[in-house]
């Protein structure tokens, strides 16, 4: 995401990730990485369970969120996901650029 950060600018929307992690290890990660979006904390995983992409245990991993995207307008409503099913199954940011430009089109 990071590196389309101007792409989401320029459609008004705001990518921001959530992460069942302590916030040391997300803190190092963001630095490391230069990401510059907001990065939220769930150490009790409650929202990652809530959205439905908690995942227990797996070959790649355990008590972690699949990789996931949402994208919710601002009332509230869920108008894109994307659900991955495995830790290496991850979303073209073109198709959920795509999608941003579609949604604009709409407003």
């Amino acid at each position: 995401m990071q590196e389309n950060i101007k792409a989401y600018e320029a459609y008004n929307a705001t990518p921001l990730a959530i992460a069942g992690q302590w916030p040391r290890e997300l803190r190092g990660y963001a630095d490391k990485n230069g990401i510059t979006f907001p990065l939220l904390v769930d150490k009790t995983r409650s929202t990652i369970k809530s959205y439905g992409v908690y995942h227990w245990l797996s070959l790649e991993a355990y008590n972690i969120a699949r990789p996931s995207t949402f994208i919710i307008d601002k009332t509230g409503i869920i108008k894109y996901m994307y659900i991955s099913t495995h830790q290496f199954d991850l979303v073209q940011q073109t198709e959920v650029l795509e999608f941003l430009k579609k949604m604009t089109r709409l407003l």
